[in-house]
């Protein structure tokens, strides 16, 4: 289902396949598999960059570091190494306007929990996923007609439970409306200097 939030311009999805659906081609999608895994040990950083136009990101968790987890086969969860830390998720490459991903909870030992996660974006939209013990995860998207997104920033239950994220989607606008999002920034800056 597709709600719109109280941010002008901006849909939020929480059903993976509509998102995905709205998605213009080209868009860059991510679960994760071919990144080596990071159990025993944390890694500081994992980066992706694909589609058509390219998009580029950076996941980080401030305070340990992230893991790299199986999942089910091929897919892989990145998660936080430190129940307390928040995945962070830079867009680098200063063009995306849409991202979804699956989010949910485990244990130390990758047991899923209940509980919800919170995703906060950079233009102010949030929204929070439950997280179950059975069934499909959790999942959230949004689409921002308002600039370019910089930063998702995902946030758990607190207590001894570990953020996980996989089916990593991320889109530039079609060029057409691209170039309308730009002229009509422009057109914003022009009436300011008056």
């Amino acid at each position: 289902m597709a709600a719109t939030s109280s941010h002008a311009a901006t849909t939020i999805y929480t059903d993976r396949t509509v998102f995905e659906a709205s998605l213009p081609t080209g868009n860059f999608f991510n679960n994760f598999s071919g990144v080596p895994d990071a159990i025993n040990a944390p890694v500081l950083s994992v980066s992706g960059s694909g589609g058509t136009p390219a998009i580029s990101y950076t996941i980080t968790a401030p305070t340990a570091g992230l893991g790299v987890f199986p999942d089910i086969n091929p897919t892989k969860a990145v998660g936080n190494w430190n129940s307390g830390d928040n995945v962070l998720v830079d867009f680098t490459s200063g063009n995306v306007f849409s991202a979804g991903a699956s989010v949910w909870l485990t244990d130390i030992n990758g047991n899923r929990q209940a509980g919800s996660v919170t995703v906060n974006f950079s233009n102010g939209s949030s929204a929070v996923v439950p997280s179950t013990t059975t069934g499909d995860y959790g999942y959230l998207g949004i689409t921002a007609d308002t600039g370019p997104l910089t930063r998702m920033t995902i946030v758990g239950t607190s207590g001894s439970t570990y953020l996980n994220f996989s089916n990593f989607s991320t889109a530039v606008p079609e060029p057409s409306t691209y170039a309308l999002i730009l002229l009509a920034g422009t057109g914003c800056v022009l009436r300011r200097r008056r």
